[in-house]
């Protein structure tokens, strides 16, 4: 039996023969890879990291392995079942493949710094196939990076193509994405990958793409996203990457028909019919098939540049408009009353390209009026039914806490509406009410996503001019350039007009002409913008009171925001109606209406309407100065209203305002002087 020291030197003597270069087994033993002499008891692979990556390699190669066999049993796609196979088991098995070297490394640096003159334990294993241990090492080695090296491979690339998918876009992120899924499931480009706008081809996008990505995954990961997300407008490659690889405007020509039909919110909702030419345009930079640009792809196939500022996130406030010829002339167009040489004005400047217009081509939200009368164009909701498309608007556009608040309140207001007001239809055409109900409830998961705070009105469509300002944001009449000149905004500049006309002795034929709107508009009413009054929702009363709420409500004595006050009517609101004073037909003005007021009342009344005017515009002046921000708020509420509507009523505002500020004035003074007391005294108690 060996005494326990002679077994210490013994080792001791094979250790230094190993590091002197002897050739006995202990220095075969230490030239095996994982091996060294400090370590040959614990070889250099047995340590926590490495263990930890041998076991989450195997881990991620069955999970590739059974998702392989679950894909071919279930050939349909799930995409959180993709995200597991297609990235993370493949994630997985990287990571341990890249832990397990990792932990040698780790291993013997720290051997190292216990032992410095331990050289051997980063030098290069001495490979020797003859040696038996070795040659099946080396088996296992090759054998598996035959087999990881495709199944990795294969596995990230379907991978990335995955990240790529709309599955991956639109439904991985379910809650986050689903108003862009919904809308882009229903538009022209439902069979456009997302990738292919909101990326296109090239490395740098990619890469760009996917860092924006994993802050976007970060992002839902800490539920730190906005709701609702921002629009993609500002990150989108231009379009001449992108939509001009499919779409190409310098070979657009010509006009487009356009055959609409609106409903009318009266008891037959009443069609009415709308057909025009759309000069969409388009032409050859070069002069070739389509010749000289024009239309409204002029904006982008013309030779010259377009460049503008928009003051807001949205792009719907733009004072700044700078046209750039072919021969580098220049124009300038400002909305802003700035000189044309100041400075642009701040916000975001852009070159306008197809984005500028067609900014919700893939995701666009139906509103409430152009749902209904699609719906009523197809025959889902049936026009026998009186009144439906008042009623279906109004039920649709109502503000619902939720989706199932909404099923439920539109199924009340249209129920209780028949069964209430038109019992006769409420009994026989229950299938027809049922099924219009179930339109409109359609509409509204396809329309307004309220854990989103997502509706029609969130994102607004800049192509047409309805809803939303869109084409007048620039052709509004209103965008200057130095020579007094202003951008085109008449309505021929884009669209041709065909209206039925029925000649005697021939059949009804269409004639190029004006537009012909459901309602005769005069005067200030002809140069509204659309989107003034055509929001979507559902249709104003066709009277003053209708659209000029405010006014009408003050003149009556029943304004809401001056109800604590009990305020009068005006002494003529039940005799004069509001056309009795203003004629639309005529320029507007107090000189103008005084002199309407002399046609009723005797000569000593003219000029009352002007010294009425001096006299709130004096109050009001007077008030704002001795107001607090509550009273401010209402002098502006007054103001809104029109205060010679309704003179009693002003001057009683006027006062009770100024009172009640000052009143709030000398309470706050009190309230001061009393803390500034008790505070002192206090002090004097806590003195010694």
């Amino acid at each position: 039996m060996t005494p326990r020291g002679d077994s210490n030197v013994d080792s001791q003597e094979r250790f230094d023969k190993s590091r002197s270069g002897g050739t006995d087994a202990t220095h075969l033993a230490s030239s095996r890879p994982g091996s060294s002499p400090a370590s040959r008891g614990s070889p250099l692979w047995n340590n926590q990291i490495t263990l930890a990556g041998a076991f989450l390699a195997i881990i991620g190669l069955l999970g590739l392995l059974t998702f392989g066999l679950f894909h071919l049993a279930v050939p349909v796609t799930n995409p959180y079942v993709d995200i597991v196979g297609y990235l993370l088991m493949p994630g997985i098995l990287l990571l341990g493949l890249i832990a397990m070297p990792l932990g040698i490394l780790l291993r013997s640096w720290k051997l190292h710094r216990r032992d410095p003159e331990q050289k051997l334990i980063f030098g290069f294993p001495r490979v020797d196939l003859n040696d038996p241990s070795q040659r099946r090492a080396a088996k296992v080695v090759v054998g598996g990076t035959f087999i990881l090296l495709p199944v990795v491979g294969v596995s990230s690339y379907r991978g990335y193509h995955f990240t790529d998918s709309v599955t991956f876009c639109s439904q991985a992120c379910h809650a986050v994405m689903e108003p862009q899924a919904v809308t882009y499931a229903q538009s022209g480009h439902a069979r456009v990958p997302c990738a292919a706008c909101h990326i296109g081809s090239g490395a740098s996008w990619f890469v760009k793409s996917k860092f924006s990505g994993t802050r976007q995954v970060l992002a839902v990961l800490r539920d730190s996203y906005s709701r609702p997300i921002p629009p993609a407008i500002e990150h989108l490659r231009p379009a001449r990457e992108t939509c001009e690889q499919c779409h190409w405007p310098e070979k657009f020509f010509g006009a487009q028909l356009a055959d609409l039909t609106r409903f009318a919110s009266d008891e037959n909702s009443t069609p009415h019919e709308i057909r025009m030419l759309l000069k969409t345009g388009g032409g050859s930079r070069s002069g070739g098939r389509a010749g000289r640009a024009g239309g409204a792809h002029m904006h982008i196939a013309w030779a010259g540049r377009i460049e503008y500022v928009a003051a807001d996130d949205k792009l719907q406030n733009i004072p700044w408009v700078k046209m750039t010829g072919p021969d580098g002339n220049e124009v300038i167009f400002r909305s802003d009353g700035q000189p044309h040489a100041a400075p642009k004005p701040d916000g975001q400047t852009r070159n306008m390209d197809c984005m500028d217009c067609h900014n919700r081509s893939a995701h666009g939200f139906l509103a409430p009026a152009d749902a209904v009368d699609i719906a009523l164009r197809e025959g889902t909701i049936d026009l026998m039914l009186p009144f439906i498309k008042r009623e279906a608007v109004a039920a649709l556009a109502h503000p619902y806490a939720d989706a199932r608040s909404a099923e439920d309140g539109i199924a009340a207001a249209i129920t209780g509406f028949y069964s209430t007001n038109h019992v006769e239809v409420w009994q026989e055409q229950q299938t027809l009410i049922h099924r219009a109900i179930e339109t409109v409830t359609k509409m509204y998961h396809t329309s307004v996503f309220s854990h989103m705070r997502v509706d029609w009105q969130t994102y607004p469509d800049n192509i047409g001019h309805k809803i939303s300002p869109g084409c007048f944001r620039c052709h509004d009449g209103r965008h200057i350039d130095q020579d007094g000149n202003a951008i085109i905004h008449a309505c021929g500049a884009c669209h041709t007009f065909l209206n039925r006309v029925d000649r005697e002795g021939e059949s009804t034929v269409l004639v190029e002409g004006e537009f012909i709107h459901p309602i005769k508009l005069e005067g200030r009413h002809a140069e509204l913008r659309c989107d003034r009054c055509h929001d979507g929702g559902a249709a104003l009363q066709r009277t003053c009171a209708g659209c000029h709420t405010d006014q009408a409500d003050f003149r009556a004595g029943t304004s809401a925001a001056f109800k604590v006050y009990d305020i009068p009517a005006e002494p003529m609101a039940g005799d004069v109606g509001c056309q009795d004073c203003h004629d639309l037909s005529q320029p507007t003005g107090i000189e103008v209406i005084d002199l309407l007021c002399v046609e009723c009342h005797n000569a000593e009344y003219q000029g009352m309407l002007a010294s009425w005017q001096q006299e709130v515009d004096g109050l009001l002046d007077h008030a704002e100065t001795q107001a607090d921000t509550a009273g401010k708020h209402l002098l502006g509420v007054l103001r809104r209203a029109g205060p010679l509507h309704n003179v009693d009523a002003t001057r009683m505002i006027v006062h009770r305002v100024i009172e009640g500020s000052m009143s709030a004035n000398h309470t706050n003074a009190a309230q001061r002087d009393a803390l500034e007391r008790g505070a002192d005294s206090s002090t004097r108690e806590d003195q010694p």
